[in-house]
């Protein structure tokens, strides 16, 4: 079976404001590194060929082009949210090239997928139509 070409939205809406930081959580460092950074960097490891769109409220989008240059973080393209999670991962979809097959969608704060799950995950889609 052929690979498909695979597109992955992260989403990364949250305000942090359960946590009670001055950041939100996805921005919050993991072992010397941002959450959203180690979730970018376990679809890249994954999916090196996969184009990866980072869906941000506007009021984040330049702290974090300022703060992921600071770390060794996947080339991803970034694009604003909406008013609810349904807009912002829309605007991913819309962000992707009509040249995917299949479209993966990550929460900006679970960073600890495996190369293993994602593929899985990407497999069963493939075989299936969704995962």
């Amino acid at each position: 079976m052929e690979q498909p070409r695979v597109g992955v939205i992260i989403v990364a809406g949250g305000s942090g404001s359960r946590m009670g930081g001055a950041l939100p959580k996805q921005f919050a460092l993991v072992g010397g590194e941002p959450i959203l950074a180690r979730t970018i960097n376990a679809f890249h490891k994954a999916l090196p060929t996969a184009r990866i769109v980072v869906v941000l409220p506007a009021e984040h989008i330049a702290f974090w082009k300022n703060f992921s240059a600071r770390f060794e973080v996947a080339k991803h393209s970034i694009v604003e949210g909406g008013a609810e999670r349904f807009h912002s991962v829309k605007n991913g979809i819309e962000a992707l090239s009509d040249a995917v097959d299949l479209i993966a969608v990550q929460d900006g704060v679970r960073p600890f997928a495996t190369k293993e799950m994602i593929l899985r995950a990407v497999e069963c889609a493939t075989k299936n139509g969704s995962a």
